[in-house]
C-alpha cells in the first residue's frame, strides 16, 4: 500500500499543539514499521521548513534533525518537470496542491493523507485526513 502524505501531515507530524499530531504521528510510526510505505516531496520539507522556521521562529538545527529522522523513513519524492507541466494543465486553483496531487498520481498513492479536504475535489485517489485514516487503517 502506498499512502502520500501532504504537506500539512508533516506539520501534524512536527507541531505537538495540532490537532491530528498524535494520528500523524502514529501513522509514520506504522509506516515506520512496515504497514504501508509512505511518501511525501521534497517540496513538502521546503514548506514546512518556511512555517515551522520563519514563522514559528524554531530553530533550524532542530527542524534538520526532524529531517533527517523523517527521511529515514518517508520516500522524500522529487516534483518532477511531468509534474509540473500537469499542474500547469490542472484545473485546481492552488498550484502548489496540483503539484502535490500530480506526484501522488505518478507514483501510484493508493491514499493521500491531508488535512486539505478539497482535494477529494481534485484527484481520483482516496483522500483522507490523518484521523480517518488513523480510523481505517486501525478501527476500520
Amino acid at each position: 500500500m502506498t499512502i502520500f502524505f501532504d504537506t500539512n501531515v508533516i506539520l501534524d507530524i512536527l507541531d505537538d499543539t495540532r490537532d491530528c499530531h498524535e494520528k500523524a504521528l502514529s501513522l509514520l510510526t506504522a509506516a515506520k514499521k512496515g504497514a504501508f510505505q509512505a511518501h511525501t516531496t521534497t517540496q513538502s520539507f521546503i514548506d514546512a521548513s518556511y512555517i515551522q522556521t520563519q514563522q514559528r521562529k524554531l530553530p533550524i538545527d532542530l527542524f534538520r534533525s526532524a529531517v533527517s529522522l523523517l527521511s529515514g523513513i518517508l520516500s522524500v519524492e522529487a516534483i518532477t518537470a511531468d509534474d509540473l507541466a500537469k499542474a500547469n494543465k490542472s484545473t485546481i486553483p492552488d498550484y502548489e496542491d496540483s503539484a502535490q496531487v500530480a506526484c501522488a498520481e505518478r507514483i501510484q498513492s493508493d491514499y493521500i493523507i491531508t488535512r486539505d479536504g478539497k482535494y477529494k475535489n481534485y484527484t481520483h485517489i482516496p483522500t483522507f485526513n490523518p484521523i480517518e485514516f488513523y480510523d481505517k487503517l486501525f478501527q476500520g
